[in-house]
């Protein structure tokens, strides 16, 4: 299957594996990436002993990291520890991306940011996102009061009028081929 998002990072499937904390190690992110789509490390609450384990574990797989941007602020040296390990995106969630996203552009590295309004969708593609996940309340009971299909043709609509290049994914609420249909 052939999409903006398969194209952008050469994958096959095109399916972003949520970077959940402590859930996605190196060794799913791997699996996920050899089996085409785009695997991600869970690094989320700054272990930074775990997220170097990981990344050893992802030895060789072209994989991704996804942080928790408000303990991200708590400790930003951590961004430096996940850019050294050339990840194939990173992925920030739960908050303002503003002040990471020039390290990670500087980097070279695509920006995911994951929003759960339209007003964090707002901030991402101000940013320079490379891929907005739209995330609604019925993924993980995280975000907003909105589901996901409810909020992805806002965000759709956001980007369009932006005329931004930024890729939209959906999170949450998707649960089978008909429902993407």
């Amino acid at each position: 299957m052939k999409t903006r998002l398969t194209e952008a990072f050469g994958i096959t499937c095109p399916v972003i594996q949520a970077p959940m904390a402590f859930a996605a190690g190196g060794a799913l992110a791997s699996a996920v990436s050899g089996a085409g789509g785009l695997g991600m490390i869970g690094g989320a609450y700054g272990d930074a002993e775990w997220i170097e384990q990981q990344f050893g574990i992802a030895a060789g797989a072209r994989v991704g990291c996804g942080l928790i941007t408000w303990k991200l602020a708590e400790q930003p040296q951590l961004l430096d520890l996940v850019l050294a390990h050339e990840p194939v995106a990173v992925f920030l969630s739960f908050r303002n991306p503003e002040q990471f996203a020039p390290a990670i552009r500087n980097a070279g590295v695509p920006l995911i940011c994951q929003v759960q309004t339209l007003r964090d969708a707002r901030q991402a593609l101000a940013c320079g996102a490379d891929i907005i996940v739209a995330q609604g309340a019925d993924a993980g009971g995280h975000g907003e009061a909105r589901g996901t299909f409810a909020l992805v043709p806002e965000i759709a609509d956001e980007i369009a009028r932006q005329n931004s290049q930024a890729l939209l994914c959906a999170a949450g609420g998707v649960t089978e081929g008909q429902t993407v249909c």
